[in-house]
């Protein structure tokens, strides 16, 4: 969660109010200084907060007079939050991203005069986590299949090594849905979500409990979602440090939803037209290693082509990287399989097999190979 323990720095007054009298001798604290902590995840769009403070100051403020005031620190520069933010909260963004945050809490100079409680920095700053980090935190490849019957299965690869480590059964029921994705951690809580749509286009989210399992409540998170036919969860598409969804309608026009650390949504935007020739979007992250996330679509001829992201909601640049792709079913990418550092794309053959396409970090590919067999027991991978 972001705890950080905190220290006192500073007494001053307290030897004066000790010679003067015990109106000036400073309250008594109901709490250590290392009570005192940033506490929060160290991910854009989450919300810090300073733990213990209260109690440490109880007894600092008069009358109707605040107990303590914040200044929050960014690598140990002074920073300010805005309205509609209290100043004893701090909001995550972009331009957090690489720092470290930490606070100073100082006493109401009525009872506490010239006592500060500096916290420990936290964590450095990122982005939320993409797809490619797994449902279960440990930054491997892993993937979600759904049966015929609606059962959903987990497999893991192994912790040190390509290849598969166990199949878990993460719960029946998953046929009634018409659409199924991972599009990563949409709760700040650095956990990849999953998010699916049924028949009368509500989007729900099933938030990851970071052991492979979901909570039992969905978060209803959008509606009239059955006029999108094609949606990606890219990762951060526009630059704000928060994931995003693209989707086309059926006249071709391609819009990023941004969205909101609590779960909603920016008023979407169009980034593209003429997207109606393609019949899959595929998320594979940052799949030229230019620091920005793409977008691999096919086309219905089965060609494969690859859209750069400009890191601000745009596009660098298109090129085809592959044809042939219309003999294989359930293409997707979950993330970096062989351990080298670059995403990778899967896909199912007519035979069953799942084939692994490793990505070369530059937009190509390295080679191709067989990862798994019986594969066409499933209907989607995710």
């Amino acid at each position: 969660m972001g705890l950080f323990s905190g220290k006192r720095i500073r007494t001053a007054g307290m030897l004066a109010g000790l010679l003067v009298g015990t109106a000036l001798v400073p309250a008594a604290h109901a709490a250590d200084t290392e009570d005192v902590t940033v506490y929060g995840h160290p991910i854009v769009g989450a919300v810090l907060s300073v733990e213990g403070a209260p109690a440490y100051f109880a007894n600092c403020g008069g009358s109707g007079e605040p107990s303590y005031s914040i200044q929050w620190l960014r690598d140990g520069e002074p920073v300010e939050t805005s309205p509609p933010y209290s100043p004893y909260l701090y909001p995550l963004e972009a331009d957090d991203i690489g720092g470290r945050i930490s606070a100073i809490a100082t006493g109401s100079p009525t009872n506490c005069a010239g006592q500060e409680v500096a916290t420990d920095a936290s964590e450095e700053i990122r982005k939320e986590p993409m797809r490619e980090e797994g449902f279960t935190g440990r930054g491997v490849f892993e993937l979600m299949a759904r049966k015929h019957d609606g059962t959903l299965m987990m497999y893991l690869s192994g912790d040190d090594a390509q290849g598969w480590q166990e199949t878990r059964q993460v719960g029946p029921g998953w046929d009634a849905f018409t659409r199924i994705f991972a599009a990563g951690d949409f709760t700040t809580d650095g956990i990849t979500d999953l998010m699916a749509t049924d028949s009368s286009g509500t989007l729900y989210r099933f938030q990851g409990t970071g052991d492979g399992g979901f909570y039992t409540f969905r978060h209803a998170v959008g509606w009239g979602w059955n006029s999108i036919d094609k949606v990606v969860g890219p990762g951060d598409f526009d630059g704000d440090g928060l994931n995003d969804l693209l989707g086309s309608e059926a006249n071709g026009d391609l819009y990023v939803f941004p969205s909101h650390p609590w779960g909603g949504w920016s008023p979407r935007a169009k980034v593209g037209q003429g997207w109606d020739v393609m019949d899959l979007l595929i998320g594979p992250g940052d799949f030229d290693g230019d620091g920005n996330v793409d977008v691999i679509a096919k086309d219905k001829a089965g060609g494969l082509f690859l859209y750069r992201g400009d890191g601000t909601g745009g596009w660098a640049s298109s090129r085809q990287i592959g044809q042939g792709w219309n003999v294989l079913s359930n293409v997707g990418s979950a993330g970096d399989f062989n351990r080298d550092g670059f995403s990778d794309v899967h896909g199912v053959n007519r035979a069953g097999e799942l084939l692994m396409y490793y990505g070369d970090g530059s937009g190509g590919w390295k080679g191709v190979e067989t990862v798994g067999w019986g594969w066409n027991i499933f209907n989607g991978l995710y």
